[in-house]
């Protein structure tokens, strides 16, 4: 990203950027050029492409993105600053949240910059090649903006980074959640009007990507009762904006679920919006093999042990469910491409050698397959242990679209037998191997997301949209009682009578039971989440240096 004139206004005003607030900064990515350097398409494009890096998303995907899979009750894991999420007891100083905060809002800074700042340095390209690359820029800040909408509520929208650091404008306030909305979805409408429908490069956004950003910004906004929006209105032109990208793209039953979270599979017809990564250093690709990674067979070097689905997402799952493999490990699972180097990978709950255990269960007996590749050896130099595997990250893909179509023709109603809603929930549960239904409630809707997305940070977005229909209580009972599967989120594995190190009895699913509370021999008792975990406090590293981010929400419109 080459943010250039920001970077020279920085400059005549002697400062540096890591001097004003965090989530306005902008991380510079090459040096300051000459003016007039956009003489071609090509050289556009070239600044364009880094809006999708890893590099650029670091601080929002190495972590932050990833701790809502905990929020939801996807993932087990308690400990220490990440548990705290697991807890609903993180607060205004979690190193994670403020690495969300800055994340996102870099992101924004970079689209910002090819908005506002790019078409002032350009010399002799067609008008509608910068306005396809400000284009692609306000696709991106759409999905930004929805997800700081979702994640924060109130925040800030900021639209001109340089002209805030001309202004020394540095302490903005909060916007309403209404006005990023509306503000998101003029990006969205811009995006699409300008967008090719198909691009050269399958991983920039099209018109496909735009239209599936705004039926996600349609569908959360259908959702709020407390709004007064023309949520009919809103549900029919997400159910034509989904439809829309279902029919520019092959039917999900036609591409292979087992492979989704591969390298093979970046920038497939699955993908609409996806962090490119590759293996070019911290920072550069996908951290989750390292940061999911059970053990050495099938990391190098990695800290996942202690992580698994929670036994609430391990209830969802049919036995016929092909999908269930793929997203989590259980006893017996092969896969051949982990550990290929020695006849692939065979997951045991616990694995001994020579008697000795090699690799310790965790409290789920399980742990998380989806977007763990491998070790190098496996991958070709698809991974390795510097956190940069080049398997991307999804942001938006083609089932979603398929499930929000659903979402849609449903509306407000508590169920469908709409063939048009069955047919999309169908093909997605075909491509799982599970049999077509005849009827769905929006409650049954919601596991189906469940088991299609499992971590893969969408499913926290799906229990928002819950509480904005039904209120605050409905969406706890279902959130607390593990999505009505009556495991709360406190419920683990214990071994029944048997040591458990005890190599005949360790891999046999008789020898545990499944405990919630202390007294019966768990870790915690019920641990229940409240309200207040719905809204993500503002980090106070931004307070602190921006105090109006306190005061008084201002309307932007």
């Amino acid at each position: 990203m080459k943010p250039y004139k920001l970077l020279a206004t920085a400059a005549l005003l002697g400062f540096t950027l890591t001097g004003c607030d965090d989530f306005l900064e902008v991380t510079p990515e090459d040096k300051l050029i000459q003016d007039n350097y956009y003489t071609s398409r090509e050289a556009i494009r070239d600044n364009t492409k880094a809006l999708y890096s890893a590099k650029v998303w670091r601080d929002f995907h190495m972590n932050f993105h990833w701790k809502l899979d905990e929020l939801v009750g996807d993932m087990y894991y308690t400990y220490d600053a990440e548990g705290q999420w697991y807890f609903g007891t993180y607060t205004d100083v979690n190193q994670y949240l403020n690495e969300g905060w800055k994340g996102i809002y870099n992101v924004v800074s970079q689209c910002n910059s090819v908005i506002m700042d790019m078409p002032g340095y350009v010399s002799g390209v067609a008008q509608e090649d910068v306005d396809a690359a400000i284009a692609e820029a306000r696709a991106i800040r759409a999905y930004c903006y929805w997800y700081i909408a979702e994640c924060w509520h109130d925040a800030p929208i900021i639209t001109h980074n340089s002209n805030n650091i001309q202004n020394n404008i540095f302490n903005t306030p909060r916007n309403p959640q209404a006005d990023i909305y509306r503000f998101a979805l003029e990006d969205a409408d811009w995006a699409i009007e300008h967008l090719p429908d198909t691009d050269a490069d399958a991983y920039r956004a099209t018109k496909a990507t735009a239209r599936a950003i705004r039926a996600r910004i349609l569908v959360t906004m259908a959702s709020h009762s407390d709004y007064n929006y023309d949520r009919a209105d809103l549900y029919s032109r997400a159910a034509a904006d989904a439809l829309a990208v279902i029919e520019s793209r092959p039917n999900v039953k036609s591409i292979p679920f087992a492979t989704l979270f591969d390298e093979v599979a970046n920038d497939g017809p699955e993908s609409l919006l996806a962090i490119q990564c590759g293996t070019l250093g911290y920072g550069t690709g996908n951290s989750k093999t390292i940061a999911w990674g059970r053990g050495a067979r099938v990391a190098d070097g990695c800290w996942g042990s202690g992580k698994g689905p929670t036994i609430s997402l391990q209830s969802m799952y049919d036995q016929l469910d092909q999908r269930r493999k793929w997203t989590y490990m259980s006893n017996g699972d092969y896969y051949p491409n982990l550990d290929s180097q020695n006849g692939g990978y065979t997951y045991f709950t616990q694995y001994y050698e020579d008697g000795e255990v090699k690799e310790s269960r965790n409290e789920m007996n399980a742990h998380i397959k989806k977007y763990v590749i491998g070790r190098d050896a496996d991958g070709n130099g698809t991974t390795s242990n510097n956190q940069d595997a080049s398997n991307n990250i999804y942001l938006l893909r083609l089932a979603d679209m398929y499930l929000i179509y659903a979402e849609a023709i449903m509306g407000t109603s508590s169920s469908t037998s709409d063939t048009r809603a069955l047919d999309q929930v169908n093909s997605v549960r075909e491509r799982a191997g599970l049999p077509g239904l005849s009827t769905i409630t929006y409650t049954d809707l919601l596991k189906e997301r469940r088991r299609e997305f499992a971590f893969e940070s969408i499913n926290w977005f799906d229990i928002l949209r819950l509480r904005y229909r039904e209120g605050d209580q409905t969406a706890l009972e279902f959130l607390n009682s593990g999505y009505g599967s009556g495991y709360n989120r406190a419920s683990m594995y214990v071994f029944k009578d048997w040591d458990q190190n005890d190599e005949a009895h360790a891999n046999l699913p008789e020898s545990y039971k499944i405990v919630s509370t202390v007294a019966d021999g768990g870790q915690y008792d019920p641990i229940v989440l409240s309200a207040s975990a719905f809204v993500l406090p503002i980090p106070s590293a931004a307070t602190t240096s921006s105090p109006a981010l306190l005061g008084e929400i201002v309307n932007y419109y």
